[in-house]
């Protein structure tokens, strides 16, 4: 049985943090909700319990009716949810993504999620168009067979069930990584691929946008943390015990003023994260896992307190 604690998400995200570019720390990444589950039971169950739970209930629905979000992280929760829907991709696959959120000229939102870690290939690319509060998704492997396992050209749901099970044994991933790797190269994946050139000023932009994003704060660091940790909260669906497991991540190092703080799309945002996990991963049957341990990142715009972007990482991929 493999341990993943506290220490192990926290590297995780330092070495995700270092990587940041330009389309930010702000990298959108990954997802609206976990699967909706319909309870049926005939089981009585206590008045006071039964109360607590429909409070509850109202509690995320008030905290979920009160948060305001940017177009690009409305529309993302759209895509995450009708793509969970058509192809059975769930937040906690996303790890395997990466996504972007593009605004187009007729006021919709295309939104890309496109495979990481040299598996760009075989995962593909899942593309939704969000307009008017709906969502069209297509994948780049449509109508292609996925039967096979890892043997299979292109990797679906199946696939990416087995690599989050696979994830926790370091020889299984290895594995699906260089077989993925193996299949990208003999379709010329890779061929083309260019490093980007060097941008000798940007860190110094970089640094001027983090200062530029404290300077413009309107609201507390406290109430973006409070809009941060509602939002996770109320769109990943946490119940009461994983709540009480969540740990703020923001502020646990400041080495300057501006630490949490970035320019995304010319958005002065801060920045929010919380850890959640257990001392160890169970390596329970994957199709069924529904712990949402990892970490959440979420960017509050700090003069309107909007939400302008969020991204969940399992821990189960690259990261963990």
């Amino acid at each position: 049985m493999m341990k993943t604690n506290k220490e192990t998400l926290k590297a995780a995200m330092d070495r995700r943090l270092s990587f940041l570019d330009e389309a930010p720390s702000c990298r959108a990444a990954v997802q609206y909700r976990i699967a909706q589950k319909e309870v049926h039971t005939v089981k009585k169950i206590p008045v006071g319990l039964a109360l607590a739970l429909v409070l509850s209930l109202l509690s995320v629905t008030a905290l979920a009716a009160g948060l305001l979000l940017s177009s690009r992280a409305s529309a993302a929760r759209i895509a995450d949810q009708a793509l969970e829907k058509k192809y059975g991709v769930t937040a906690e696959m996303q790890t395997f993504f990466e996504r972007r959120e593009k605004e187009l000229p007729d006021g919709a939102v295309q939104v890309t999620y496109t495979g990481v870690g040299g598996m760009e290939y075989v995962l593909g690319a899942y593309t939704a168009l969000v307009k008017d509060g709906e969502a069209t998704v297509r994948w780049s492997h449509d109508g292609e067979d996925t039967l096979g396992g890892y043997e299979a050209e292109a990797w679906g749901r199946e696939q990416l069930r087995q690599m989050m099970a696979d994830s926790l044994d370091q020889k299984k991933k290895d594995a699906f990584v260089r077989q993925a790797a193996a299949i990208g190269e003999g379709h010329g994946a890779f061929e083309d691929d260019a490093s980007s050139p060097a941008d000798d000023d940007y860190f110094e932009r970089r640094e001027k946008g983090k200062t530029a994003a404290l300077n413009a704060r309107k609201l507390t660091e406290d109430e973006m943390i409070r809009i941060g940790r509602e939002f996770i909260i109320s769109n990943y669906g946490l119940n009461e015990e994983q709540i009480a497991r969540m740990e703020l991540y923001t502020n646990s190092f400041r080495d300057e003023a501006n630490c949490w703080y970035e320019m995304m799309d010319g958005k002065p945002c801060f920045q929010v994260e919380y850890l959640l996990y257990n001392d160890e991963y169970e390596t329970q049957d994957m199709t069924k896992r529904t712990g949402m341990n990892g970490y959440y990142m979420v960017y509050v715009n700090v003069e309107t307190g909007a939400v302008e972007a969020y991204e969940y990482n399992s821990g189960l991929g690259g990261e963990g």
